[in-house]
């Protein structure tokens, strides 16, 4: 085994990755109550993908009961039409694949808030309900047993369980199901060691567990470790090896896990990617700048923020932080992620729902045109959308965050209401880089002092630009 190794990437910057064109501002349609899972697929047989929401409809964290009766909805969306699709009880996970044999893709939810899973089949007109158990989240579709049929994979965090669901010729749905260590969240189907293998995220136990089905039964081969509080799980090559490896978003400790498979098929201990955003509850791995490689993509729910870590030489490195909507509030944002073609201009596209705000929004690739005299550029000058603090409410440490699109001298301000000084910093162009810049105030005046709680004006001034912003202090 290798020794695990943590890679930082404190600040935001380019890497010499180009992308496949400018990114578009972010498009935000309006989806149900508290929108949870997304995915990218075609399921209605028509011409192009599909973007299709579960919406919750209660503001309900994971393990908690709802406190409130749930508006609970499916919504498709092509272009500007929309499609509504019965369900379960607060569907949270989302899958898409063909379980039926006619070349469409079907949907499966997983109903949290009545432990069951929906699979709506035939283009959405038909829907079977199936029990998993007490608080169902992350779901899959893959074949597990090699039979050629799509089976269905259901993270159950209630019952420290997964259940499959084979999806049997003669005898229908085969219900399996195994224990795990801790309270799994998501769930995945893919190749592990020359076998297709499911593995689940153990948000509580820190470990990824590995199954297969052998002889009928859904048997655990393996508990690897992982970051802290692991939340979402894929299985595919961001190490460029052309053999899949195990991808883990950490939600406690704000990184992605990559555990390699070597050439004599098992895990090489987590590589370990620091991320730029909060509470990374969404993950998305596709080749998301066309150059042939798996690269990452998280959903940061409480830094308001999308993380994209591109591939290189077998590396992920943070090549863009977006800011999603400037607000003051930085909780609840983005929750889940998917990457795909939405508008059918052959580039792939970033979606993801929007908890606090009652939306999907959407980040079209948008080609360069032939002959432009400037290359694509993803990272913006100072403005009110990328300068903020976190947390906001602060007790004895805030995060100043802003983005420069070249380094100039900036000066912290922050005021009381009155006007009044209460501390400053100069940073000087020498100190700061493209991209993502920060710095900490300890809520202490420039003697030292604490600061009073209240509210405080914030200045961040960058050249000719200054932002202002507020901030509350709270004991």
């Amino acid at each position: 085994m290798k020794k695990s190794a943590f890679i930082a990437v404190a600040l935001l910057f380019i890497s010499g990755l180009v992308f496949a064109g400018n990114l578009s501002d972010i498009e935000s349609m309006t989806a149900g109550s508290f929108p949870r899972g997304l995915v990218i697929a075609d399921v209605d047989g028509g011409r192009g993908n599909d973007l299709v929401v579960a919406n919750f409809g209660a503001p309900t964290l994971i393990g908690q009961e709802n406190t409130v009766e749930p508006v609970s909805s499916i919504m498709v969306f092509k272009g500007n039409a929309r499609k509504d699709l019965a369900c379960g009880k607060s569907p949270r996970g989302l899958a898409a694949g063909d379980l039926d044999n006619d070349g469409i893709a079907d949907i499966v939810a997983s109903n949290y808030g009545d432990g069951t899973i929906s699979i709506i089949t035939g283009k959405g007109a038909k829907t079977t309900t199936l029990p998993v158990g007490k608080f169902p989240v992350g779901v899959a579709i893959g074949d597990l047993n090699g039979d050629k049929r799509n089976d269905i994979a259901v993270a159950v965090y209630g019952e420290n369980k997964v259940v499959v669901y084979l999806n049997d010729k003669k005898d229908g749905w085969v219900k399996l199901e195994a224990a795990v260590p801790g309270s799994p969240t998501d769930v995945a189907i893919g190749m592990l060691g020359n076998d297709q293998v499911l593995v689940s995220a153990n948000y509580t136990a820190g470990t990824a567990s590995i199954f297969k089905v052998r002889n009928g039964v859904l048997e655990k081969t393996a508990d690897v470790k992982t970051g802290g509080g692991p939340c979402k799980v894929e299985i595919a090559d961001v190490t460029g090896d052309k053999i899949p490896d195990l991808v883990v978003a950490n939600f406690y400790d704000n990184t992605v896990s990559v555990l390699r498979q070597n050439a004599a098929g098992t895990l090489d201990d987590q590589v370990v990617y620091k991320l730029n955003g909060l509470h990374p509850n969404g993950m998305a791995v596709a080749d998301i700048n066309n150059d042939g490689l798996a690269d990452v993509v998280t959903a940061n729910r409480d830094s308001d923020s999308i993380d994209i870590l591109t591939q290189k030489d077998g590396v992920l490195s943070l090549s863009l932080s977006i800011t999603v909507t400037g607000g003051d509030k930085k909780e609840y944002g983005p929750v889940e992620v998917a990457v795909g073609d939405i508008n059918g201009d052959g580039f792939p596209d970033i979606a993801f729902t929007h908890m606090s705000t009652n939306t999907v929004r959407i980040l079209y690739q948008q080609k360069v045109t032939a002959g432009a005299d400037k290359q694509p550029v993803f990272v913006e000058d100072i403005n009110s959308t990328n300068t903020y603090n976190y947390p906001n409410p602060c007790v004895d440490k805030t995060t100043i965050r802003f983005s420069l699109a070249a380094p100039v001298d900036v000066r912290v301000v922050i005021s009381d209401l009155g006007g009044k000084l209460v501390w400053s910093r100069a940073l000087p162009a020498s100190d700061l880089r493209a991209g993502i810049n920060s710095v900490d105030w300890t809520v202490v005046n420039d003697f030292g002092a604490r600061a009073a709680n209240g509210t405080y004006i914030l200045n961040v001034i960058a050249g000719d630009k200054t932002i202002t912003k507020k901030i509350a202090v709270a004991k």
